[in-house]
């Protein structure tokens, strides 16, 4: 039988604590248009993963290319041109949501005047005694630096391009004209397959890290509105639910308890609301 609905969320505790954290921040009074955030690095998580992909896919494209023009001993490296291009906007995808992360942090210690920025504000947590559980994990985020050097000679200064390491192996090489301080004199990847997955792999352990750290520090008891049903008709039903009631499995209260919900029978939420 067909269903008239369809579940928006489904209530689970054991959810990766970034996810976690970022459906609850938006409870959060500390933070100055969570909404609006939370919405914006679950975007730039997803965008990562997408580019992380396409670096891969683009691979043996180039790979490819390249055979051909050593065959042929002549030809275009388009294939190669949009490797170089897919691994530099997949390392600034990187860039771009720590800079986010670093803002909600910054909200949430509102007396230590935290910098806005990810490397300034890594740098103080890592000098000062603000939060010494983060200041561990942002210990081992050295590929922050390797990624921003990357992005920001490929932004704002040359291009980089693809480099044959071995038969086997695609690298990439820029030179860095940039004059900012710690600037590298050659930035040279001798395996790009071998960096992303690294880098990636990186990432995703530090957001883990992250997730499970500051779910312990964001608010809660401040309730979020979670839709969690759509009707073929276009009604959304939404509950009011604290982060204590969601991880102790706790239904919360229905919030739209006077539309004819399908599940209303069976709904601890909706039995709240009419209490």
């Amino acid at each position: 039988m067909n269903k008239d609905y369809i579940i928006l969320h489904k209530q689970d505790p054991t959810l990766p604590k970034i996810k976690l954290f970022l459906l609850f921040m938006k409870g959060d009074q500390r933070i100055s248009d969570a909404f609006d955030w939370s919405l914006a690095v679950s975007d730039k998580i997803n965008a990562m993963k997408v580019l992380f992909e396409e670096v891969l896919e683009q691979l043996p494209q180039c790979f490819d290319e390249l055979k051909e023009i050593k065959e042929r001993g002549y030809g275009n490296d388009v294939e190669c041109l949009k490797l170089a291009r897919k691994y530099e906007i997949f390392l600034n995808s990187i860039y771009s949501l720590c800079e986010n992360i670093s803002r909600i942090v910054a909200y949430l210690y509102p007396d230590k005047n935290l910098p806005q920025n990810f490397f300034k504000q890594k740098n103080r947590f890592l000098e000062q005694e603000i939060d010494s559980i983060y200041g561990e994990i942002l210990v081992n985020t050295d590929w922050d630096d390797e990624v921003r050097s990357i992005r920001s000679e490929a932004t704002h200064y040359l291009s980089g391009f693809i480099t044959i390491s071995s038969s086997t192996e695609l690298g990439y090489f820029n030179k860095p004209k940039s004059e900012r301080k710690g600037t590298p004199k050659n930035i040279s990847i001798n395996d790009v397959e071998k960096h992303i997955n690294q880098v990636y792999d990186n990432v995703c352990a530090f957001l883990s890290a992250f997730g499970d750290h500051f779910l312990k520090i964001v608010n809660q008891d401040s309730r979020i509105a979670l839709p969690c049903i759509r009707t073929s008709s276009g009604l959304i039903g939404t509950k009011s639910i604290s982060l204590r009631e969601y991880l102790n499995n706790e239904a919360g209260i229905c919030l739209t308890s006077d539309f004819d919900c399908p599940l209303k029978d069976s709904c601890n939420a909706h039995r709240k609301s009419k209490k």
